[in-house]
């Protein structure tokens, strides 16, 4: 394997793990990990996904009792969602999902220069050399 390729990689993934982005979704991550009330919808949350699958798995299984576990399922997900530490979680995340989209598309672009650009400056960032 290239070495210089992988001491760049690394590189690269110690700047993105000291990027705010990155940051802010460990630390909301971390918090919401703390939070009781989340911590105890997400456990009831697998269980019941759990339940679901081993039901699923039976010769005949009981449609209508995976019905019953997907609507508990449905009302947790809503409850989680609710929670200001899980719906900052979520930002967090979304960030940090958005700079690493900028980042693969960075990479995109150096490999395969002709397919990052659609032709329109505005969709490639005008880094490209038919933009420039």
């Amino acid at each position: 394997m290239n070495q210089a390729v992988m001491q760049k990689a690394r590189e690269l993934a110690y700047l993105i793990a000291q990027s705010p982005e990155y940051i802010s979704m460990r630390a909301a991550e971390d918090a919401a990990a703390q939070e009781e009330t989340l911590v105890a919808l997400s456990a009831r949350y697998q269980e019941l996904h759990q339940k679901i699958e081993d039901i699923s798995m039976q010769d005949s299984p009981d449609f209508d009792q995976m019905g019953a576990l997907t609507r508990e399922m449905d009302d947790i997900q809503e409850k989680i969602g609710a929670q200001p530490l899980a719906q900052a979680m979520r930002q967090a995340r979304n960030g940090f999902s958005e700079m690493m989209r900028q980042v693969n598309a960075e990479l995109s672009e150096v490999l395969n220069p002709q397919s990052a650009c659609s032709g329109d400056c505005g969709s490639c960032g005008s880094s490209c050399p038919h933009c420039h």
